[in-house]
Order: C-alpha cells, then sequence, then structure tokens
C-alpha cells in the first residue's frame, strides 16, 4: 500500500511540473490581453490585407476622374495628293476625347464611395479579429483556470489517499475507498489532459490572429475583468446603427447606386472630341504664291446617344440597385436588433448566474466538504460521500471559471455587433 500511495503523490508532483512546463515557458510572463490585441492590430493578416485593399481604392478617384489620354496620329501618303499649293506628303493629328460635363466627376465619386466602403471593411476586419482575440483569451483563462482548479483537486485527493490508506492500515477503514480514490485520481488526470489538448487548440489558435508561429508558447491568461456593466438596449440599438461598419458601407453602397443613377441619366447627353491636324505640303511643281505652305485644321466631334433602349435600361438597372442596397439596409438593422437582443439576454442570465456562484454556492459547498472531512477523519462519513462533496466544489468551481469567460465572451460578441468597445 505504501508503494501504491507513493505512485500517485508522485504523479501528482509530475502532472503539476509539466502544467508549469506547458503553460509558462521560462521567461515568459502572464498574458495580458490589452498587449495581446495591440499585437493583433498591428500583425494580423487579414487586417494588413484589409487595409492594403483600402489603400489601393483610395488611388481610384483620380483614375476615374481624369480625361483619357490624347491621341497622336501621323499618316504619309503613299502618293502625294496634289493641290493647288503643293502635293500633301504627311498628316500630324493630335486628338482629345472630352466625355459631357459632369461624367468624370460622377465617376471620380462613385470610386470614392468603393473606397469608403472598402473602408468600413478594413474597420470590420479589425473589429472582428478583436472579437476573435477578446474571445480566444477567454476561451485561454478558461482552460487555464480548470488545469490549475485540477490540479488542486488532484492533490486534495492526495491528501483523501493519504487518510485512506492511513484508516485501513489501522483497521479503521477498508481497502475500497483507497481503490475509490485512486480511480477519481485517474479520472481526474484524463479530465486534466482533455484540457491540456484543448489548450494545445486555443494556443494555435490565438498564434494564428496574431501572426505568430502555431506552436510558439504562450503564458497562463490569469486575468479577467470582473465588472459587470448594465446597458439600455434601445441605447445600444442607436449606438449601433451609428457605428456599426457593415450599415455604413451599406450606406455608402446606396449613395454609390444614386450617383450611378445620375450617370445614367448623364448618358444621354454626347461625349465630344477635338482634333488638330497639320499637313506637311511640298512646294513640287506649283507657281502659286503660297506654293508648299503647310495646312492645319481644327475639327469637333460627338457621337449621337441615339439608342435610347440601353441608356434608359442603364436608368432602370441603378434604379434597382438602389432599391437592392435599401433592402439590405434595412435586412442588416433587423440582423443587428436580432442580435442586440440575443446576447443582452444571454449577458444578463450568466450575470446573475455569476451571483448564484457569488452569493453562496462556492462558499456553501466549501463548508459542506469542511464537515464532510471532520465527519469522516471521526469515522461519522462514508468516504464516497466524502468524494462526492469535493467533487460537488470541484464542478461548482469549474462552472465558475466558465461563467466568468461566458460573460465576457457574450460582452464581447454584443461589442462586436454594436461596432466598438463598451465602457
Amino acid at each position: 500500500m505504501g508503494k501504491s500511495l507513493t505512485f500517485w503523490v508522485t504523479l501528482v508532483i509530475v502532472l503539476t511540473f509539466l502544467q508549469k512546463m506547458v503553460l509558462a515557458q521560462p521567461g515568459e510572463l502572464p498574458l495580458s490581453l490589452e498587449k495581446l490585441l495591440e499585437e493583433a492590430l498591428a500583425r494580423n493578416p487579414l487586417i494588413k490585407s484589409a487595409e492594403s485593399r483600402w489603400h489601393a481604392l483610395q488611388q481610384r478617384p483620380q483614375q476615374v476622374s481624369t480625361l483619357p489620354d490624347p491621341q497622336f496620329g501621323y499618316s504619309r501618303f503613299g502618293e502625294n495628293v496634289e493641290t493647288r499649293v503643293g502635293p500633301q506628303e504627311s498628316v500630324v493629328t493630335l486628338s482629345q476625347s472630352i466625355p459631357f460635363p459632369g461624367k468624370l466627376g460622377l465617376k471620380g465619386k462613385m470610386a470614392e464611395q468603393d473606397a469608403l466602403v472598402e473602408r468600413q471593411h478594413f474597420d470590420a476586419t479589425a473589429r472582428d479579429v478583436i472579437y476573435l482575440v477578446k474571445s480566444t483569451y477567454y476561451d485561454l483563462f478558461w482552460v487555464d483556470q480548470s488545469l490549475a482548479i485540477l490540479d488542486q483537486y488532484l492533490a486534495l485527493l492526495g491528501d483523501f489517499t493519504v487518510v485512506a490508506e492511513q484508516q485501513y492500515a489501522t483497521g479503521q477503514g477498508i481497502q475500497a475507498n483507497v481503490l475509490k480514490s485512486q480511480v477519481e485520481i485517474s479520472n481526474t488526470t484524463k479530465r486534466r489532459f482533455d484540457f491540456e489538448k484543448m489548450r494545445r487548440s486555443v494556443v494555435a489558435k490565438l498564434n494564428a490572429l496574431l501572426g505568430r508561429p502555431h506552436e510558439m508558447p504562450l503564458g497562463i491568461a490569469s486575468a479577467i475583468d470582473t465588472a459587470r456593466l448594465s446597458f439600455d438596449e434601445s441605447a445600444l440599438l442607436n449606438l449601433a446603427l451609428a457605428r456599426r461598419e457593415e450599415i455604413q458601407s451599406i450606406q455608402a453602397m446606396v449613395g454609390k447606386s444614386e450617383i450611378l443613377k445620375s450617370l445614367a441619366k448623364r448618358n444621354y447627353w454626347p461625349d465630344f472630341n477635338l482634333k488638330a491636324s497639320y499637313i506637311n505640303v511640298s512646294e513640287g511643281l506649283g507657281t502659286a504664291p503660297d506654293a508648299g505652305k503647310n495646312a492645319w485644321s481644327v475639327s469637333v466631334g460627338l457621337n449621337l446617344p441615339i439608342w435610347l433602349g440601353k441608356r434608359k435600361a442603364a436608368v432602370r438597372e441603378a434604379d434597382a440597385m438602389i432599391s437592392a442596397n435599401r433592402f439590405a439596409h434595412e435586412n442588416l438593422k433587423n440582423q443587428v436588433r436580432s442580435e442586440i437582443k440575443d446576447y443582452y439576454y444571454q449577458i444578463e442570465i450568466t450575470a446573475k448566474t455569476l451571483a448564484l456562484y457569488e452569493q453562496g454556492l462556492i462558499t456553501q459547498a466549501e463548508s459542506s466538504l469542511e464537515s464532510a472531512m471532520a465527519s469522516y477523519r471521526t469515522g461519522r462519513l462514508d468516504f464516497l460521500d466524502l468524494l462526492d462533496a469535493e467533487r460537488m466544489l470541484l464542478n461548482l468551481k469549474l462552472g465558475y471559471a466558465k461563467e466568468q469567460a461566458s460573460y465576457q465572451e457574450h460582452l464581447a460578441a454584443l461589442e462586436r455587433t454594436v461596432g466598438g468597445e463598451l465602457k
């Protein structure tokens, strides 16, 4: 029996040592959520990609609102064209297309709306990454707290085993109690291994969000904000309608569609083309006083917008896009309302659950365990009842850690829905 006790106590010590090795590498400090968020905003590849697309579209307005390049032409006659002043040898032309006034400006405004949409997409991407970092950090907090709680439980089980073996050795207990304790240690150890596997997955996810190698070790997530916030649901909705990036993006798309309609109406008017020509004339055999004098000309051309069907179709297309974007805007507002109600309710329920834990559940379970320990030592309580009391306290502590993380995750989700941090 002494060898068995030595084995289980050694197992507890090894597990504790492994936890320190795996969860807190030498030189690492406990994780800071604020620093993780700063790192994610600076290094996350998805944010950088969205930022680059936004900067790219910022260059578009100047491109589409500038006149097209002028055209240069040169023609040489295979056979000289005889004129009064001499044969024409070659012609040099320079032409410039000029859209109807206002068209280029409207195209530039449309491009500005596209850039605004991409800016909102960039902001939404950063917001989503912040939410994912927070949510993953809170998962890591739950896992790390659970590992610490299980280590405490394993240490306590070691004490139970000592007591059970002492009582068995003195004839005051039975071997079944020792076996029950060892089985509980095995089950708890397996449970701990499950949390360790979960931690590896959470760490890899968090490293990916931070732009780090997936195997890079992370410190222990030991801190979490325990403050309880109170909200007004209608105020949250108004805040979301004013700040939510997707809503701003759709509003920009509505503006772009209205500009598109204005441009479609402008296409009923013609575009212009200015052209200057310079004709090289040689003297030849002519005797005219101005023989050999070069000629030049200026011409103005325009297209004839006589095919009205396609122009009417363009206006109808713009009207349909305006309606589609307005319906999408209304749908998104309904979605935001639904999300706010959902997360608001989840936060309320989780806060009430936390209050139950904090206002007596854990304290009562601790008192119950102390009483059970005293009764067991005096022989007035069965060993299985003692294990039940300790298991109850264990599950309450694990549940409390989970609810703490869940509250912050629901809050982070609500912040994402509203479009910014809530104080």
